[in-house]
């Protein structure tokens, strides 16, 4: 059964004959550490940070400014411009820190796609070798090799593929680590989601820039229409303003039902990841199921090696569409995270698994 309030670690990483680098003397590199690599490397956030910093002082001179104005006004735009930058500095972060992730999952994704297309293309050129002879003996036709020679071909392209893929993979993620011949250990974190969008809502349209910056526009408006109205002004200017007012309301309304929507769709996405990875958690087990019946089958001669390397290819898509839905719900639950202010650094599912907390 699933723990609640429990942190979960699942370590899903495999080895592959790669000159050895997916070793720790070769260089391995947990998640964390790759994601504080990025950071350290990444323009982006080096300028959203002097960006931040910048906007810091800009507020404190505003702030200083304003003690001889007195103006709300001036007071109320210096604070939404803070908040904005802090919004920008904190995407940069999630922007940077989601891109590590996917990265790191691209390598080892990779490594076990070339892990399955190594094992299929060896099954397809037995299976050529096999027919071949079998020709020779006179129980199979040049169209069965044919075939035989045609499935092998597709299958050395699929696996040329694979190799390409992941030096591509490598390549990109060495670049944002800035640092050659690492490999990531492929270890990731569960951690059960366990938010409810209807405790977290309220506290977002509150924060929320866009929200705040609608509400100054609608009290602006409904300041002026009372100053013209107090002020006898002519029907078709009142009616200006009148519509002003309206028109201030309604955007108000539009940003609330947009964040409103942003977030529902995030929380969303959040759940539908997590009911994903938990679904191929139970596929994965019936794989692991067939193998072992497949191996007890082939100890008592009543299937082949091919029947058991087949169960194993399937046993390694398992642990594939696993570890991808994993990442998937990783990268879902960040999104969320940053959607709703948080600084995706301090995410709890970033956070390395204390000791007695698998399983």
């Amino acid at each position: 059964m699933w723990k609640k309030h429990k942190t979960v670690l699942i370590c899903l990483s495999f080895v592959l004959l790669f000159s050895g680098l997916v070793n720790a003397s070769a260089g391995e590199i947990s998640m964390n550490d790759a994601i504080h690599l990025a950071l350290q490397e990444s323009l982006e956030f080096k300028i959203a940070q002097l960006e931040w910093e910048n906007a810091k002082l800009a507020y404190q001179k505003a702030s200083a400014d304003n003690l001889l104005t007195q103006s709300t006004y001036n007071q109320r735009l210096a604070e939404l411009d803070l908040l904005k930058a802090e919004k920008a500095y904190k995407n940069s972060i999630a922007n940077v820190v989601i891109s590590a992730v996917e990265k790191f999952r691209d390598v080892n994704t990779a490594q076990m796609n070339l892990r399955i297309s190594e094992e299929q293309l060896r099954l397809k050129q037995k299976a050529r070798d096999l027919t071949e002879k079998k020709l020779q003996m006179q129980n199979a036709s040049e169209y069965d090799l044919l075939q035989a020679e045609a499935a092998l071909a597709s299958s050395q392209m699929e696996h040329q593929a694979a190799v390409n893929s992941l030096e591509e993979k490598k390549q990109a993620f060495w670049l944002l680590i800035n640092s050659k011949d690492i490999m990531p250990d492929g270890r990731l974190n569960f951690v059960p989601f366990e938010a409810e969008l209807a405790e977290v809502l309220p506290g977002l349209l509150e924060a929320s820039v866009a929200i705040k910056e609608a509400e100054d526009s609608l009290a602006l408006s409904r300041l002026n229409w009372e100053r013209l109205r107090l002020e006898e002004t002519a029907d078709l200017m009142m009616r200006e303003a009148e519509n002003a007012v309206r028109l201030a309301e309604l955007r108000l309304e539009q940003a609330k039902a947009s964040l409103t929507q942003q977030a529902q769709a995030a929380f969303n996405a959040v759940k539908q990841a997590e009911q994903a990875y938990r679904a191929r958690q139970v596929s994965l087990q019936l794989e692991q199921r067939v193998y072992d019946i497949t191996k007890g089958q082939v100890e008592a001669g009543l299937k082949t090696d091919d029947d058991l390397s087949n169960a194993q290819i399937s046993l390694w898509q398992a642990e594939r569409s696993v570890y991808e839905a994993l990442s998937s719900y990783i990268v879902a639950y960040l999104q969320w995270e940053d959607l709703i202010g948080r600084d995706v650094r301090n995410s709890i599912i970033l956070q390395p698994v204390p000791a007695g907390a698998e399983g």
